[in-house]
């Protein structure tokens, strides 16, 4: 077990919100998208304003580019999994900015 005075206190911290963002499940790496469409539908509603809401979540599985379909009941979710990835990976550069600065220091 390290010493904790051997880390930073920005690197204590971030190594405190990754492992809470391990811990709770759910993240995505990926991006969201959004878009209005017409339907074609002559009488539909959408032909006079906006047009129907489709969201798509765009994620890399198996080293190939993949969009997904999110229901609209499902993308504040996957918005907020989104948002957990990307607040864990710039917690992983901190914590990799301060190894790497022990790795000079001959640590």
């Amino acid at each position: 077990m390290v010493d904790n005075g051997y880390f930073s206190a920005e690197e204590r911290a971030a190594r405190s919100r990754a492992v809470k963002l391990l811990h709770r499940g759910a993240f995505l790496y990926g991006s969201i998208a959004t878009s209005e469409r017409k339907c074609g539908k002559v009488n539909c509603w959408c032909q006079k304003s906006g047009g129907h809401v489709s969201s798509y979540l765009s994620v890399k599985i198996g080293g190939k580019r993949t969009t997904i379909f999110i229901p609209q009941d499902k993308v504040k979710k996957a918005q907020q999994w989104v948002k957990a990835y990307r607040a864990l990976e710039e917690d992983i550069l901190k914590i990799t900015e301060g190894c790497v600065r022990r790795l000079k220091q001959g640590a």
